[in-house]
């Protein structure tokens, strides 16, 4: 096969296709990436052709914006960012394909589904999370509206029908419908309850554990597992964070996400709370100037790390609740403190709390909710049990990206 792979997003949106490409590639189909170039460096080191989206200036711009973050105006905020790039993605996309194409987008790689519509190519949608999975029977947690499993399928169904003609698709309906005019193609409608998807093919790229397919989801639906994407056996962490984690107890790691530029407050806290509990810390940023200039003797800082690697290091994760870094910790059976900002980060941190690996706390609660929170996770016996349930079902099977070859295999053979 000739696979175009397009995704948006931050390092946790990306990573997850890294996975993808790389089984691909290990099946011996050709792969091509389209992403930022903020990625380049990870992308070509794994081996797999890369397609530059936009700018790293366009990237840093978005990731600047604080309103990304907000749990209302998120949505637009994000649109607003990633809309310039449109163009170019169907461009780029337009160049590359033949006849025997198949085209595989993330959630919002809104330029695939156009090319899939121009052309009569086949094409996977894939979904990293539910929340983008509309239903009335386990109805996702949005921001700013909350949880819905208390209310009648009714009720459920009409909130979220009004919040996407009133919000979603007021929002986005101006500028994609003018892109979309300029290709030849009509106006879309219901874009991410139902355009965003492919009719060919939606891959929900998480285990049913997670969350169980529902009767009113898409019908060409399938539920897979989680790509993960690690690093090389052979690599090791820098000897200073190495040094750092063998000189003591296990230390609580923190990270507001690899895009939130605006995570001081929520460091802040996580940092008092970890010295109140006499906790060693890691904090994983690559905002430097969130933390204080000198930083306390128990905390490292590190721009980057592979989860994969420091996961099993650590006491607890404390993050916002990505979808990356959620999988990341399922697998290795660390307990969770989620701290969701936007987007899918709320839904799931419901979905780990109900497996009982995970707590929440506001970004701005008390210090003292936070202490008391991280010293429930590290304490309780029922959460270490719930994490090594948790982890072992990660790694039964197949691994999840090798499934979802699969899965874009047996579609190019429709």
């Amino acid at each position: 096969m000739h696979v175009l792979i397009s995704c948006i997003g931050s390092a946790g949106d990306v990573h997850p296709f890294l996975a993808i490409a790389k089984a691909l590639q290990q099946r011996g189909h050709a792969v091509e990436l389209l992403t930022s170039p903020y990625f380049r460096g990870r992308i070509v080191a794994a081996g797999i052709p890369f397609v530059p989206i936009g700018t790293i200036e366009d990237y840093e711009r978005g990731v600047a914006d604080p309103r990304i973050w907000n749990g209302v105006r998120g949505f637009a905020a994000m649109w607003e960012a990633m809309r310039p790039g449109l163009r170019d993605a169907y461009d780029q996309l337009m160049a590359r394909v033949t006849p025997d194409t198949v085209l595989v987008g993330s959630s919002l790689a809104w330029s695939s589904r156009c090319v899939q519509e121009a052309t009569g190519l086949r094409a996977a949608t894939v979904h990293l999370s539910p929340s983008l999975m509309f239903s009335a029977i386990d109805p996702p947690v949005w921001p700013g509206i909350g949880s819905l499993r208390h209310l009648p399928r009714w009720c459920v169904q009409l909130v979220q029908r009004l919040g996407e003609r009133l919000v979603l698709d007021a929002t986005v309906a101006p500028g994609l419908d003018a892109l979309r005019a300029e290709l030849g193609l009509p106006p879309a409608r219901r874009v991410v309850s139902m355009w965003q998807n492919s009719p060919d093919l939606v891959i929900n790229a998480f285990p049913s554990w997670f969350a169980a397919p529902q009767a009113d989801w898409p019908a060409q639906s399938v539920t897979t597992g989680f790509p993960l994407w690690n690093v090389a056996p052979d690599t090791a962490l820098e000897p200073g964070l190495r040094e750092f984690l063998r000189s003591g107890s296990k230390p609580i790691g923190i990270t507001p996400g690899s895009a939130m530029a605006h995570g001081r407050a929520m460091l802040a806290r996580a940092l008092a709370a970890c010295e109140a509990l006499g906790r060693r810390a890691v904090v994983v940023t690559p905002y430097r100037d969130q933390l204080p200039v000198t930083l306390p003797d128990f905390a490292f800082h590190a721009p980057y790390v592979p989860f994969d690697l420091l996961l099993p290091e650590l006491a607890a994760f404390v993050h916002h609740g990505g979808i990356g870094t959620t999988a990341q910790c399922l697998y290795a059976g660390t307990p969770q403190l989620v701290t969701a900002f936007a987007h899918d980060q709320f839904d799931n941190a419901g979905r780990l709390r109900r497996l009982g690996v995970a707590l929440s706390v506001r970004p701005t609660a008390a210090v003292a909710a936070w202490v008391s929170a991280l010293d429930a996770l590290t304490r309780g016996p029922g959460v270490a049990e719930a994490c090594s349930r948790m982890a072992l079902a990660s790694r039964e099977g197949e691994p999840g990206e090798v499934l979802i070859a699969k899965q874009i295999e047996a579609l190019s053979r429709r």
